[in-house]
């Protein structure tokens, strides 16, 4: 039986060389090219991705503070997350999203999705309309999307607390400053809900000017492979953009 004392320094040596085998892995992130990241993973790990989140779970290839994320310049062709930024804090949104167009190579693309869409959150709830959790769109509906519902994460309620809510002006009001060279907006319904309503919303950016009617091709390609599980794709809407925010 191991002693008090010699868990916690079996413990602390574990957590050093879990440390050192990180920090070997960040500093080789920094000379790859043509990466596919996965920002946010949590525990669901995706194959063909880097998966990145700041929690090392066993589904983490590397662990890192994605407020503003360590990737080289120009190293990234795809930067995907679902259900992720909305946790970051609102000042963060901004610093981390100049940092991806940075890290995207002259051709990449990222595409964001899970972010909580307010507009029809707060329609549902007035409207008593159909719930994703239950029949009727009630507080505790309203709440897992405004809040989170971090109490089912005790281990980690900071991380699991949404910190924003998001509706077309906010996503273009952040991703116009940012570099971005042509973005499309859009919402949908998640599979497997009590009712497949669009409470969630996404984007898909690119650093090149692209048509819009070309990149909403691209994005329903991308989303295709999660058709079925992350995506609903019978029930996506494109949203539009706000005319004072056109670039």
């Amino acid at each position: 039986m191991l002693t008090r004392v010699a868990r916690d320094i079996r413990n602390r040596l574990r957590m050093s060389v879990r440390r050192l085998r990180n920090r070997v892995r960040l500093d080789a992130l920094q000379r790859e090219r043509s990466l596919r990241v996965h920002l946010g993973c949590g525990d669901d790990r995706l194959p063909g991705f880097i998966n990145i989140d700041y929690r090392p779970t066993a589904a983490v290839d590397v662990a890192m503070d994605l407020s503003l994320p360590r990737l080289a310049d120009g190293s990234v062709s795809l930067a995907f997350s679902n259900a992720f930024f909305e946790h970051l804090y609102r000042p963060a949104r901004g610093p981390h999203l100049r940092r991806i167009r940075q890290a995207l190579a002259p051709d990449g693309a990222c595409c964001y999705m899970g972010m909580p869409y307010f507009p029809n959150i707060a329609r549902l709830y007035v409207e008593r309309g159909p719930g994703t959790a239950s029949e009727v769109f009630d507080l505790f509906n309203v709440y897992r999307y405004t809040h989170g519902d971090p109490e089912g994460q005790a281990a980690w309620w900071l991380g699991q607390l949404h910190k924003s809510l998001f509706d077309e002006e906010e996503v273009a009001a952040l991703l116009a400053p940012s570099g971005f060279g042509a973005f499309v907006m859009f919402c949908y319904g998640y599979p497997g809900d009590v009712n497949e309503v669009p409470v969630t919303m996404g984007f898909y950016a690119t650093c090149e000017a692209v048509a819009r009617a070309e990149l909403q091709r691209r994005c329903l390609s991308f989303l295709g492979q999660f058709a079925d599980t992350r995506i609903r794709l019978a029930t996506l809407e494109w949203l539009p953009r706000p005319a004072e925010l056109r670039i």
